[in-house]
């Protein structure tokens, strides 16, 4: 944890040969931003999960930019931008399909910051100089700054340190930073899973006694921070942590309450290292595959293993609903992709029906999806009757696959 009296000392300025960042590395579009803002009159650098990534030697997904300049002066001084956002505003730049997020510093507000009565921040746009940013920040490994001009890092809270020595600190009282937004605990598994950080006890205790605030955090906020655990290339590791740290519960708590079944939880975890092994091919995945996988065991115990032609279409489909209904209470999840979802489903009934009555079956959207499923299920252990085999090798040879649908 970061202590008080460092908000008043120095930052630690880190040149090239030291953190071993060239220019080239940078994001064009990001550059082409700080200078516009630096002719303007405006400092500005880059900030956070770029640069953690860059000195862990990792392709950085996204550039992300900070400036003195407020959210209007930088709609002013660069084209193509937008202001968005309630609780936090920031600029979205375009180039292309590209976007480019610009953000402004922020103090902590104070009195003046508008919470709920549990600690939760819902607006916080008080502008601060960049110490102040610093500080206001989750954890030290996501606030150093890099001034292009000189290719210097600027490091406030030690993060550099924390980067070197792999270990996750927070910055200023855990409880209170969990407490003010309880997704910095799943950035806080992701951050430990993803990056392979160390995590001292007292941050771990409060990680594990303030999980029961993601409660109160929107369902559809939710639905997103999913998304980045499990179909970024690190879900089984994400998702084994998040179990040990009784986290899940709060994020999906059928789901949770399943894997106290080995058997369930198995099935998850082959699931989750199949689509890790599918990112590392470069391959993509979707949201309604993984939320199939998820979801499944609280179908099965309902249904059973769909295993035989005797379970039918419109009681999976009662039970689908039901199940899907129960996991919208605590993270939404788009229409479009629960229709996927019941598709997906519905295929284990219709894979059991071999050889098929038309050869259109093939060609259905969802059917690769479905047929993958089908063979996760009998990797678990479910005996099928040779189904896998079957349309394994009577399906045509082609090479597409259920995640590009």
């Amino acid at each position: 944890m970061v202590k008080n009296n460092q908000e008043n000392s120095p930052p630690e300025l880190y040149a090239q040969p030291q953190h071993n960042i060239r220019i080239e590395q940078i994001d064009s579009h990001s550059r082409e931003i700080i200078h516009s803002l630096n002719k303007s009159g405006f400092k500005a650098y880059l900030v956070g999960g770029c640069i953690r990534d860059l000195v862990l030697n990792k392709d950085p997904k996204d550039f992300d930019v900070v400036t003195e300049a407020t959210p209007e002066q930088i709609k002013q001084v660069i084209s193509r931008s937008r202001v968005i956002g309630r609780r936090f505003k920031l600029v979205h730049v375009r180039k292309g399909r590209k976007i480019t997020e610009v953000s402004t510093f922020r103090s902590k507000g104070g009195k003046r910051t508008s919470k709920t009565n549990k600690g939760i921040v819902l607006r916080d746009n008080f502008y601060g100089t960049i110490r102040e940013d610093a500080f206001r920040r989750d954890f030290t490994i996501n606030s150093l700054y890099l001034d292009i001009n000189d290719m210097k890092i600027i490091d406030y809270t030690g993060g550099f340190k924390d980067l070197n020595n792999r270990q996750l600190s927070s910055i200023g009282d855990s409880k209170l930073r969990f407490r003010e937004d309880p997704i910095r605990i799943i950035r806080a598994v992701r951050f430990l899973c993803n990056l392979d950080l160390q995590l001292k006890k007292s941050l771990k205790k409060d990680l594990i006694n303030f999980a029961h605030l993601l409660q109160e955090i929107p369902p559809a906020r939710k639905y997103e921070e999913i998304l980045k655990l499990f179909l970024t290339g690190n879900a089984k590791n994400n998702f084994i942590t998040l179990l040990e740290l009784h986290v899940l519960k709060f994020l999906l708590p059928n789901t949770a309450n399943q894997c106290s079944n080995e058997k369930n939880k198995s099935f998850i975890l082959n699931a989750l290292s199949n689509s890790d092994a599918r990112v590392k091919k470069g391959l993509p995945l979707t949201p309604a595959f993984l939320f199939s996988v998820l979801l499944w065991p609280g179908l099965t115990e309902r249904i059973g293993d769909i295993n035989s032609k005797k379970t039918k279409l419109p009681t999976l489909l009662r039970s689908s609903n039901i199940i899907i209904k129960q996991c919208r209470q605590d993270c939404f999840i788009p229409k479009r992709i629960e229709n996927m979802i019941k598709e997906i489903w519905e295929f284990q009934i219709k894979l059991l029906k071999f050889p098929p009555k038309s050869k259109l079956i093939f060609s259905h959207r969802r059917f690769r999806a479905g047929y993958d499923f089908l063979l996760l299920r009998e990797e678990s252990g479910v005996n099928l009757g040779g189904a896998g085999k079957w349309w394994k090798e009577n399906q045509p040879k082609s090479k597409r696959s259920y995640q590009n649908k």
